[in-house]
């Protein structure tokens, strides 16, 4: 029988603890660090956000934990997966490789783009 995944969540909504990514690589042996940014209300603030500033739909304060956390998590060998990419995913992993050259670090760094069907509506509606 194979090993056990263990699975630590550090976020249910964007502005949630921002210790808890720490706390969740600290607080025990983790395989996976995982995060959910994308309440409803997280939806709302990363379109105005992005309304404002293009680019900018995705929860800053994961960028911010993974500054914290990255170096430990690539030397336990923890993945971490989140959506905090939100609107702007490309623009989120640009983010946390920016942080990974700051910081010396040399993460791979994946983000899947194209669920944004908002540019085809009128083309669903017709």
């Amino acid at each position: 029988m194979a090993e056990p995944i263990r699975i630590a969540n550090c976020s249910g909504f964007y502005g949630d603890r921002l210790s808890a990514a720490r706390e969740m690589v600290d607080g025990g042996p983790i395989d996976v660090l995982t995060g959910d940014w994308l309440a409803e209300l997280t939806m709302l603030i990363l379109a105005r956000t992005r309304a404002k500033r293009p680019g900018a739909g995705y929860a800053r304060t994961f960028v911010t934990q993974m500054e914290q956390v990255m170096g430990t998590c690539l030397d336990r060998g923890i993945k971490v997966v989140s959506n905090a990419g939100g609107l702007d995913p490309d623009h989120c992993a640009e983010a946390v490789a920016d942080v990974a050259a700051k910081l010396g670090l040399s993460p791979t760094i994946a983000y899947v783009n194209g669920d944004d069907l908002i540019p085809r509506l009128d083309d669903l509606l017709a």
